[in-house]
């Protein structure tokens, strides 16, 4: 019985995956391959039914379950912690909270879109506006920012972690495009997923300039999507706009030494930028 907790412990990233892949992916197949069963038995899989803030929140989940067996209440704190770690730099508030929606909102002009959910009562959009906060952000950002990202970032580059990350969170979301309820199913996977690899290069590039903060991460996932749900930005186009960012900061934030393993690094200060996040 020893033998599966040693593994997990020497493969905790990989234990991480295969908990929140099961959850996810067990819930939505049974949706998707059973879907007479599943209604009767438990109605029709919506984005306000309650096993789909499980699926969503499953990469948390997982987190908290593998923190708390390896490291106890202290670390399932130390993990926790990062959700609070607010203490950067205002103008990290300034870009994502009012620089992403302006950005948003001048797309929007251009294209001429309009917002993808019903919001046309001051309740509807606050329920919108709620639920956009507790399932993707802070269902999903503990897991894949607070938990994997700075195990990722302990073996590999800032750059491979980000392009590993971000393929597979996209990947995640799979079940999603084959369940008519969901936003997914009308959008084009392979832009999903380029859009996915983006969002987890900047998410990488705010965790490095915050001191490992995830609570940057969450205020982004949350203003990607208030720009798409609430705004009506469209994805193509939002994809295209992050894409460009991804090849600004990679270009241009040399301190994150986007290119290089902890283990690789000498110059001091960028080697204590690095281990600062990844503790």
């Amino acid at each position: 019985m020893k033998k599966i907790p040693d593994w997990i412990k020497r493969h905790q990233i990989v234990a991480f995956f295969i908990i929140t892949f099961a959850i996810t992916w067990g819930i939505g197949s049974f949706a998707i391959f059973l879907p007479t069963q599943f209604k009767v038995l438990l109605g029709e899989l919506s984005d306000t039914h309650p096993l789909y803030y499980i699926a969503v929140a499953a990469p948390t989940v997982s987190a908290t379950i593998l923190v708390l067996a390896l490291e106890g209440r202290s670390g399932l704190g130390a993990l926790y912690s990062r959700l609070v770690r607010w203490r950067f730099s205002i103008h990290w508030y300034a870009l994502v909270l009012i620089g992403l929606p302006v950005l948003g909102w001048l797309t929007t002009r251009i294209t001429g879109s309009h917002p993808l959910k019903d919001i046309s009562t001051p309740a509807m959009l606050l329920a919108l506006l709620f639920n956009l906060l507790i399932t993707g952000p802070l269902g999903e950002e503990l897991g894949w920012r607070g938990f994997a990202l700075p195990r990722l970032l302990k073996r590999f580059s800032p750059f491979t972690a980000s392009l590993m990350l971000g393929f597979i969170w996209g990947i995640w979301h799979l079940p999603a495009f084959y369940v008519s309820a969901m936003v997914q199913a009308d959008l084009s996977l392979p832009l999903f997923l380029l859009n996915a690899v983006c969002l987890s290069f900047l998410a990488c590039w705010l965790f490095m300039n915050t001191g490992g903060s995830v609570l940057i991460t969450v205020l982004l996932h949350y203003m990607v999507n208030f720009c798409v749900s609430v705004l009506g930005v469209p994805i193509p186009a939002f994809t295209a706009l992050m894409l460009a960012a991804v090849i600004a900061v990679v270009a241009l934030d040399k301190r994150v030494a986007w290119f290089w393993e902890l283990s690789d690094l000498e110059d001091r200060f960028i080697s204590t930028k690095r281990k600062e996040v990844v503790s």
